[in-house]
């Protein structure tokens, strides 16, 4: 069963229920954590923004859109495809998923406020990226 957050607050209710229990108590317990829900809360807040569980942490989506997904390592990964991603690689904005290494996978290892920001920013782009690459243009 997967629970998806549409609401623009997270309360620490919820942040106990989208955690797994071993991964709640383990968490809690991190310097990590408060990184990590910080980014939690804030795409909680987009409007349309929809965070469910995923295998490995958390999905995120926003109006329909995958924008990626949070690892409980803390790591974000983005599905950008190939050519934005080695662009994003060159500029020193992203690292490489090396788990596949070659599926056009982007990730930020989110670890400080400043990780946090660049997330945000990434996820943000995300969707705009597909918001470009999928317009009908006549």
């Amino acid at each position: 069963m997967m629970q998806t957050i549409t609401r623009s607050v997270v309360s620490s209710d919820q942040r106990m229920e989208m955690l797994p229990n071993a991964m709640a108590s383990l968490w809690s317990r991190t310097s990590m954590f408060k990184e990590f829900w910080d980014v939690v809360q804030t795409v909680g807040t987009w409007k349309g923004a929809t965070i469910t569980r995923h295998r490995r942490g958390l999905s995120l989506t926003l109006n329909g859109v995958n924008l990626g997904h949070l690892d409980w390592s803390g790591r974000l990964v983005l599905p950008f495809g190939p050519e934005i991603r080695d662009e994003l690689i060159s500029e020193q904005m992203v690292d490489p998923d090396p788990d596949p290494p070659d599926m056009g996978y982007a990730v930020v290892d989110i670890r400080t406020a400043n990780d946090v920001n660049r997330a945000l920013w990434m996820l943000r782009f995300a969707f705009l990226v597909h918001d470009l690459t999928h317009m009908n243009v006549s």
